[in-house]
């Protein structure tokens, strides 16, 4: 068949929604398009699986450090300010969301261009500009489908200048080292507070971490679903004993006529104290500790870097934004009520990881909230895997095959990825520390500027961009980009000054 026959018979095929030929056509495509995928998004999973991974990230820390940050800030601007920042992470999450979506669309042309030439539709002057837009308007289903998992740095290679992209892998790895940092710190002081302080030997206590953590590193994410699940559980009922710890060391505290962190302000009295607003006890406002906040919150709701692993395998990826939301809802409730019952119980006087605050409680519970940060372990694995995954994307290397055996290049990468934090908790157990470097500047950059410059290049550089379809994000105008921009520079410029020069 000559070039001049192909093209108006692909057109009527395509143009006919039922016509058997046209689908089959769009199926050859999508066949080329999976041939090209380095990482597949691997088994399906539902909304409610997705969101209680979402959980897992948000609540992972969260539980942790952000009660010490309230008690900084005060309640009401923590209230505030968490909510800002909750709402800021969500929306520069969909221009991550709508920046997979729109790469993969990508992948799906380049197909087309090869089967185009294939099929010598290109030949004598064809329109292939004209039968991309054809299909995306005929077979958006086939278009826009997110078929590879791309990881947030593989996002930028595929359409930054190189210096950009370079900076943003810095960022990614800092950020996610400074995570893993944290968790390891939690994770050893939780086992340590089980052990007698006779025999707690710190080194032991990480290589016995680093033998569970490592081969969870290995495993796809979608493997740890099982895991995910019984340790969102475990979680829940901590968090519910921290809750209910707060509620009980007041209630007895006021009972007795003491109170855990004491204030000369007289209860029902809202007072200044310099620059701080205080009622009784509780610390309302205090703007000079702000960035102390936001560090925490920026660990707890900066998981721009997993969103990828999460959401690609939805069965609809329709319902991302939804997952998203929904993880992110949950998660501001459940920190809300867990910082002000802390403030209630202990005023300004709640310790950098709140679970150490219970000793005056029975020994079972208190023994649970140590164990609290032992919940990371479905978390840690899945942050260790994301860094390795853009590690082996920043030096061209195929990530592991999540249906296929660990080869010894994926143990090497896994454990690059996985054990230095462990080392880092060895050193040091400065965990507001840690967050106010990595949280402070690298992760609060991943959560608002690189969303903004990947959804801006993205947008730029895609043809399917120009289209609707379902994940594209309706804060993705100018104003809004440009709001968030100037948010993350306030930040960074507020950050640096009370850090440096205050």
């Amino acid at each position: 068949m000559v070039a001049t026959q192909v093209v108006p018979l692909f057109e009527a095929h395509l143009k006919s929604e039922d016509d058997a030929m046209g689908s089959k056509i769009s199926k050859q495509v999508s066949f080329l398009a999976q041939e090209t995928v380095i990482a597949p998004v691997g088994a399906k999973c539902s909304v409610g699986t997705a969101v209680v991974v979402g959980l897992n990230m948000t609540l992972g820390t969260g539980p942790l450090t952000l009660p010490f940050a309230f008690a900084q800030a005060g309640l009401i601007l923590g209230s505030v300010f968490l909510g800002f920042c909750c709402l800021l992470a969500y929306i520069t999450a969909t221009f991550i969301i709508e920046t997979l979506m729109l790469e993969n669309a990508d992948r799906f042309e380049q197909a087309e261009e090869e089967w185009f030439v294939r099929s010598e539709a290109l030949h004598d002057g064809a329109d292939g500009m004209g039968l991309k837009e054809l299909m995306r308007q005929r077979r958006p289903d086939k278009v826009y489908k997110i078929r590879e998992r791309i990881e947030m740095g593989e996002m930028g290679r595929r359409v930054f200048p190189w210096i950009f992209h370079r900076l943003l892998y810095m960022c990614i790895f800092l950020h996610i080292f400074g995570c893993l940092c944290v968790y390891s710190v939690a994770l050893v002081a939780a086992v340590e507070s089980f052990l007698p302080e006779e025999t707690a030997d710190r080194g032991v206590v990480v290589l016995g971490l680093a033998a569970v953590l490592l081969p969870l590193s290995l495993v796809n994410v979608q493997k740890l679903r099982e895991l995910q699940f019984l340790i969102m559980i475990l979680r829940a009922l901590a968090i519910l004993a921290l809750i209910g710890g707060g509620c009980y060391v007041a209630a007895t505290s006021e009972a007795g006529g003491e109170a855990v962190g004491e204030s000369s302000t007289p209860e029902g009295e809202v007072e200044a104290d310099g620059d701080v607003w205080m009622w009784g006890r509780i610390p309302l406002a205090n703007p000079a500790r702000l960035p102390c906040l936001y560090s925490n919150t920026v660990l707890a709701f900066m998981v721009h870097h997993a969103l990828p692993g999460y959401v690609a395998p939805l069965d609809r990826s329709s319902d991302a934004p939804k997952a998203v939301a929904v993880s992110y809802i949950v998660a501001y409730a459940i920190l809300l009520v867990l910082a002000g019952t802390a403030l209630w119980a202990f005023g300004v006087d709640v310790p950098p990881l709140y679970n150490l605050a219970f000793s005056q409680l029975p020994q079972v519970v208190n023994k649970l909230l140590r164990g609290y940060p032992l919940s990371l372990i479905a978390v840690y694995p899945v942050i260790a895997i994301s860094l390795r995954n853009n590690l082996m994307n920043f030096f061209g290397v195929a990530p592991p095959d999540g249906d296929g055996k660990a080869t010894g290049k994926d143990l090497a990468a896994s454990a690059i990825a996985s054990m230095p934090p462990l080392c880092v908790a060895y050193f040091t157990s400065n965990v507001q520390g840690i967050i106010k470097i990595f949280a402070g500047y690298f992760g609060l950059s991943l959560m608002l500027f690189w969303p903004c410059m990947l959804l801006k290049y993205t947008r730029e550089s895609i043809a399917a961009a120009t289209d609707d379809f379902p994940l594209k994000s309706r804060w993705g105008t100018n104003t809004v980009v440009a709001a968030v921009g100037a948010a993350w520079a306030t930040a960074i410029m507020f950050n640096t000054y009370r850090f440096f020069l205050a």
